[in-house]
């Protein structure tokens, strides 16, 4: 099966050995990249990485730009953003064949979740404008987004307090949800001049805040409903809610609204350093532990990796630069977690949060996230840094000098067993 034979290159590549730099250069970068690329398979991890490939490869269109990026530019072509019309259309073809409800709603794509596939959306929105509202096995973008909208809004359950439920089966929060749902409602509501979805889209950080914060400032992971718990502070998840809010808080900036909300941008900027001065004190040798307070729990790079690039994001935004150091010396921590083949080690297993594993698709998302925010912290002029030094150290050529078998290589191998790895 391809599943199975990509399973055995996964851990092929996983085990060669670490490249030991603290700044990763352009090449081994772009191997993050393709990586990212390759194992990405789900909705939230492709929803993830279409942010990476946003940030990084059309950085005008994110809403972390410098840039006015809403409303989108209105000579936008397909061919500008390839990658992500491929995202778009990919979803699409994918996108279940079912009635609509009696709301007008219908999910992206079926999964188990129903916030996942919001983190699909803005994507969808994007390849919409770009291509006209072109149609894919009959359905326009615009209308895929729109009953994703519709779906969300009245079809997923919802908490007694009105939280919008991560599971579609049944109401239940997961900080994971922080980052799929509301920058999408934030982004649908500025792009279309809807204030009353940017409220909802903050309303829900707040209700999810309400539900996961614990009394130290982290959150839980996952509360309510049956089956799967996890009242625990989970590294990655707590990095999904700061990260998700600071795209909202972005997405609130670039708006026609800013000044009417400035009172949630402030609750939102308090809530994302509520997090990160909870965090702190739980770093150890440049990582979070999996869980964060359990020192028996490992030292996982993922969730350090969107920490890193949530923290240089505040300064980018001009919001503070008391993350900075923090961020750069969790960069250089993840850095030196990247083996010669671009895969990042040392990561929680992306389908069982509790164990390690041997890949995780959304922390090659994250490393590309951290180094699209420390390329522009650099640019700006590394706010909040005083050594004119790149901080990460010289970036290492460390990658050509490895004796392992790299990613040719290993191709290479897969070719001569006749694997097919698409």
């Amino acid at each position: 099966m391809v599943r199975s034979k990509m399973t055995s290159l996964v851990l092929l590549l996983a085990i060669t050995p670490l490249v030991q730099a603290t700044h990763l250069t352009d090449s081994l970068l772009n191997k993050v990249y393709n990586v990212m690329n390759q194992v990405s398979i789900h909705s939230w991890e492709n929803g993830t990485k279409a942010e990476a490939i946003l940030e990084a490869t059309y950085p005008t269109l994110s809403v972390f730009s410098a840039s006015d990026p809403i409303p989108l530019p209105s000579g936008l072509q397909s061919g500008q953003i390839s990658q992500i019309i491929d995202i778009a259309q990919t979803t699409l073809q994918n996108r279940p064949k079912t009635n609509l409800s009696s709301h007008g709603g219908s999910r992206l794509l079926n999964d188990g979740a129903a916030g996942d596939p919001a983190s699909l959306g803005i994507a969808v929105m994007i390849a919409g404008a770009a291509t006209g509202n072109a149609e894919v096995n009959g359905v326009s973008y615009n209308d895929a987004v729109n009953q994703e909208l519709n779906y969300l809004l009245y079809d997923v359950p919802r908490t007694s307090s009105g939280a919008i439920s991560h599971r579609a089966d049944q109401a239940q929060l997961w900080s994971d949800s922080v980052y799929m749902v509301p920058p999408f409602l934030a982004y649908y509501g500025a792009v279309n001049n809807n204030q009353t979805l940017i409220q909802i889209a903050y309303q829900q950080c707040s209700l999810y805040r309400d539900t996961l914060r614990q009394s130290n400032g982290l959150w839980n992971h996952i509360v309510g409903g049956t089956g799967t718990s996890d009242p625990h502070p989970w590294a990655t998840g707590n990095a999904w809610a700061a990260a998700g809010m600071l795209r909202v808080w972005a997405t609130i900036k670039w708006s026609d609204y800013a000044s009417d909300m400035s009172s949630q941008m402030n609750d939102l900027q308090g809530w994302i350093t509520e997090i990160f001065d909870a965090s702190q004190g739980y770093i150890v040798n440049g990582l979070f532990h999996n869980y964060m307070t359990d020192t028996s729990s490992f030292e996982e790079s993922s969730a350090t990796a969107l920490y890193a690039a949530t923290g240089l994001r505040l300064s980018t935004l001009n919001i503070t630069n008391n993350y900075v150091n923090t961020s750069l010396n969790l960069l250089a921590a993840v850095s030196s977690r990247v083996n010669s083949t671009g895969f990042l080690t040392q990561v929680v297993n992306p389908n069982d949060f509790t164990k390690q594993g041997d890949h995780s698709p959304e922390g090659q998302s994250f490393v590309v996230l951290a180094y699209a925010a420390y390329k522009e912290w650099d640019s700006l002029g590394k706010n909040g840094y005083s050594n004119k030094d790149d901080p990460l150290g010289k970036a290492s050529a460390a990658e050509m000098k490895v004796v392992g078998m790299g990613m040719g290589a290993v191709l290479g191998l897969a070719g001569v067993l006749g694997w097919s790895l698409i």
